[in-house]
């Protein structure tokens, strides 16, 4: 492959320029939109960019007080991220995308498909958090802004701690479950506590659980078959409202199944992108 295509498929950083938020982009044709969740960062995405690349233009966009994006004190609750999601497809002259959304991701995917159908063609919800009644009950800790500050002040310790192992872990790495842990508190660490706080309360404060029906993109919906953080009776319970939407288990996956189990989860996007609805998950 030549040097200019390969550099290409690998995932460089950007930053938008209007909007000031971080973003990975790699590969070119239909654009896929990579919304991370709470708390985590736009290379949690690298692996599926690197999947995407030759026949897809991904984008993972980092959210506002996560990793290397600032936070925003405009930008507090989930309509925000919404409509801050709609502005970065527009300044990278993205007319139409299939939005694919991670737990608080999910919820924003899922909001954007509901506030802007003509730009969300298809729609992937991965161990979204679409209803507060399915995430654990450990989660409502995170509502105490005390709580959040203490949660990323132990992550920025452990980080030091283990400095030189975090460090050595790749943003392709091949899934499994030590290594991106290390990663996620490594990336936990760099995160803004008041922006956190806001954007859990702001998960609390509603579900979406009585809109799922109004959803019309063909939808895939996945998630790990061990996710502690939110039931995956949540995942049954939307492919089941959602009027075209397929459901996709990935076995020995926990939260973040395009992370623990990278190959299982490209798969199943990919057939998605390629089938719709009518495809099975591998």
């Amino acid at each position: 492959m030549p040097d200019g295509l390969q550099q290409h498929m690998m995932p460089r950083a950007q930053r938008l320029p209007r909007l000031g938020l971080s973003y990975l982009e790699a590969g070119s044709g239909t654009a896929v939109l990579l919304l991370h969740g709470w708390a985590a960062f736009k290379e949690i995405w690298w692996g599926t960019l690197r999947a995407l690349a030759p026949r897809y233009r991904g984008v993972a966009l980092e959210w506002p007080g996560h990793g290397t994006s600032p936070a925003l004190e405009q930008v507090r609750g989930l309509d925000d991220l919404v409509e801050l999601a709609a502005r970065a497809c527009a300044e990278l002259g993205l007319a139409q995308v299939v939005a694919v959304g991670h737990s608080l991701g999910g919820r924003v995917a899922a909001l954007l498909a509901l506030a802007h159908p003509d730009l969300v063609t298809r729609l992937v919800l991965v161990d979204a958090a679409l209803d507060p009644a399915y995430l654990a009950p450990f989660c409502r800790r995170m509502l105490e802004l005390r709580a959040v500050e203490r949660s990323v002040r132990l992550s920025r310790r452990l980080s030091a701690a283990l400095r030189r192992v975090v460090a050595s872990v790749p943003h392709e790495h091949g899934g499994g479950l030590i290594r991106p842990l290390l990663r996620r508190i490594y990336f936990n660490g760099l995160a803004d506590p008041r922006a956190l706080h806001a954007y859990v309360t702001a998960l609390y404060a509603e579900s979406l659980d009585q809109r799922l029906s109004a959803i019309r993109q063909p939808t895939l919906v996945v998630t790990g078959a061990r996710d502690p953080l939110v039931h995956p009776a949540q995942a049954r319970r939307a492919a089941q409202t959602i009027p075209q939407a397929r459901l996709c288990v990935i076995p020995g996956a926990f939260h973040t199944p395009m992370d623990e189990q990278p190959a299982a989860f490209q798969r199943a996007l990919l057939d998605f992108l390629e089938r719709g609805v009518d495809g099975a998950c591998p």
